[in-house]
């Protein structure tokens, strides 16, 4: 089991080698020490939870890919998790299914 400091309560569950977040939009920032945490801590992978979202709109989509590349910079995974049919096919149409590995819903 994993675990890390984090002041923001966005973990939902944290496994062995990774852990899930909510993806909100709105909070990139805490987001990012989020996953920067989670990597320093030994996560391999963090999972985005994006089942509670209404829709992806510019903003979440830059978001996705802000977090994508920092992960990437400290050598880390980010994948998605989603079984809203809506979400799924936002990032089919922006190819963003392609960038990201894809988790079965929990």
């Amino acid at each position: 089991m994993i675990f890390f400091a984090c002041k923001y309560p966005l973990a939902t569950k944290i496994m062995t080698n990774y852990i899930t977040v909510d993806y909100l939009p709105e909070a990139i920032p805490a987001m990012q020490t989020v996953i920067a945490s989670a990597f320093e801590a030994g996560a391999k992978r963090v999972v985005l939870d994006l089942d509670h979202i209404d829709h992806l709109d510019a903003e979440g989509v830059r978001g996705l890919i802000t977090l994508l590349r920092r992960s990437r910079e400290i050598g880390g995974e980010v994948a998605l998790r989603v079984s809203r049919p809506e979400i799924v096919r936002s990032l089919s149409v922006m190819a963003l299914d392609r960038l990201f590995p894809m988790v079965g819903a929990a």
